[in-house]
Order: C-alpha cells, then sequence, then structure tokens
C-alpha cells in the first residue's frame, strides 16, 4: 500500500504548488461508499445503512453541495463545460446489489447523482445466477443497463477480474519483479475485456479506471491513457483541488465513509 500511495503522489503533479502559483482551484472532495444494508450488526469499515446513506446527502444538499459526475469533471477540465459552485462526488465501489435496492431510490428522490464502478466478473456471476441474496449479491447486468439509462448513475470500470488479493498480486498493482511489458498485458487485456462488457450490455464505454484496493502502479497510468481513459479514482483520502489540468484527474482523491463516521464529520475536518 505504501508503494501505491508513493505512485499516487507522483502521478498528482504536485497540484499544490500550481495552486499556490495563482491558479484557481476547485475544491472538489469525492466520498467512497460500498455497501449498504439495514442490519446493524454488519455495518462496518466498508458498510452503513440506507438511512445513513441518505442522511448524507441531506446534509450534503443542506450545505449547498451539487453532486457531479466523473465525466462532468472531464468536460469542465477539456473546457467543455462548467461546474457548480460546491461540487461533490459520490461515489460506490464494487457493484453491490445494495445499490440498486437501496442507494438508487434514495438518489432518485433527492434527484442526486452517484458513480458507481463495476467489478465485471461479479456482474457476470450475477447475471447468470439465481442465487441473489442483499448481503452478498452484485448488481446484474440488466441492472446496471437500467442505471445507466437513468441518467443520474454513471458507470465506470473497475477492473474485470482484478480485484483480487492472493498474497502476491493485489488488485491492479505491478507485482515486484514482474516485467513491465507483461504487468502492461495483463492490465491491458482485464480492463479491455470489462469496457467491452459495458459496452454490450449497456452501450456505454467508461472513461474512468478505479483502482482496485486503490493499489496504484505508476507504469498503469500510459495504458489507461492508451485505452482512452480520462480519468482515475484513488483511496487516497484528501480533497482534490483542480486547476483545469487534465491529468490531475488521473489520481483523484477519496474519502471512505464508514459506519459511524458521517459525511458532515468527514468533510468538516478537512476544513
Amino acid at each position: 500500500m505504501l508503494a501505491g500511495l508513493l505512485a499516487v503522489s507522483l502521478l498528482r503533479g504536485m497540484p499544490a504548488a500550481r495552486v499556490a502559483q495563482g491558479s484557481v482551484a476547485v475544491e472538489l472532495p469525492i466520498l467512497m461508499y460500498h455497501h449498504l444494508l439495514k442490519e446493524s450488526s454488519r455495518h462496518g469499515k466498508y458498510v452503513i445503512s440506507p438511512d445513513d446513506f441518505a442522511a448524507d446527502l441531506d446534509w450534503l444538499l443542506s450545505q449547498g453541495y451539487e453532486t457531479v459526475t466523473v465525466g462532468q469533471v472531464i468536460d469542465w477540465a477539456n473546457g467543455r463545460g462548467s461546474l457548480p459552485q460546491k461540487p461533490v462526488m459520490i461515489t460506490f465501489d464494487d457493484g453491490y446489489e445494495s445499490f440498486y435496492e437501496y442507494a438508487f431510490p434514495i438518489l432518485q428522490q433527492r434527484n442526486c447523482k452517484a458513480v458507481l464502478s463495476v467489478i465485471g466478473r461479479y456482474a457476470d456471476e450475477y447475471t447468470e445466477t439465481e442465487d441473489h441474496h442483499i448481503n452478498y449479491s452484485h448488481c446484474t447486468w440488466m441492472q446496471i443497463d437500467e442505471l445507466a439509462q437513468s441518467g443520474l448513475v454513471e458507470i465506470q470500470n473497475h477492473s474485470y477480474d482484478l480485484h483480487t488479493y492472493d498474497g502476491e498480486k493485489k488488485g491492479s498493482m505491478k507485482v515486484s519483479g514482474e516485467e513491465v511489458i507483461h504487468y502492461q498485458e495483463r492490465l491491458r487485456d482485464d480492463v479491455s475485456r470489462m469496457q467491452s462488457l459495458c459496452e454490450y450490455w449497456c452501450g456505454i464505454t467508461p472513461t474512468a479506471f478505479t483502482y482496485p484496493f486503490g493499489s496504484v502502479s505508476a507504469e498503469a497510468l500510459p495504458v489507461l491513457k492508451e485505452m482512452g481513459f480520462q480519468a482515475a479514482l484513488t483511496c487516497l483520502e484528501e480533497v482534490n483541488y483542480l486547476t483545469g489540468d487534465a491529468d490531475q484527474l488521473f489520481s483523484l482523491g477519496r474519502f471512505n465513509r464508514p459506519a459511524g463516521k458521517t459525511a458532515q464529520q468527514i468533510l468538516q475536518a478537512q476544513s
């Protein structure tokens, strides 16, 4: 993880220095959620209740925040649009079915947007099986397509099958001693497979790669750019200060939202 954080720091290109030199920066906090369940016994670092998620959104709206997608930020960085005065990005990783069951209706009720980063392997698995339970199942491709067509949910690429850790390989990070050309081929093959599935099932081409476990290798960046990605989501917990430099979008930081620590507490601790 230390190596991953170092790689993120290198990729960030020292944005704070540009801000200090007089650039007008847009402050963009990004919140990272994973799983919503009603049973309090299951709440923890990556699981909160639907009510807590709704309360987070209500507080953000009361403070004047407006939800944005990665696509909106990309357009702004490329001079094709504007951002609200107080943007905030809501992201959900992994593609749990609880997003469809609980988060989506909450977003609809408030007309808020969110970014859902899907793991292709699990979308395939739960599209093909009838074994679904809210505690563990992931969205089917039909549900993902419905979300994508809603106008409120942006689907992004969380790899096809790199969200694993076997003691050697961790997410999409380069393994120690692995030749760069072999690593990049492995990454390209997996991520391309997921892109193809999103195009097939939903008619969309994800524009951002969400690093599994937030594990970053600098050697991934050329591959992502070559493939047409324009942004990447990390797990580095800091507010993003964007100056319009498109390269900054490849190292977007996010705050994990665990049980027992509200969005209000997370964001107010940064001010």
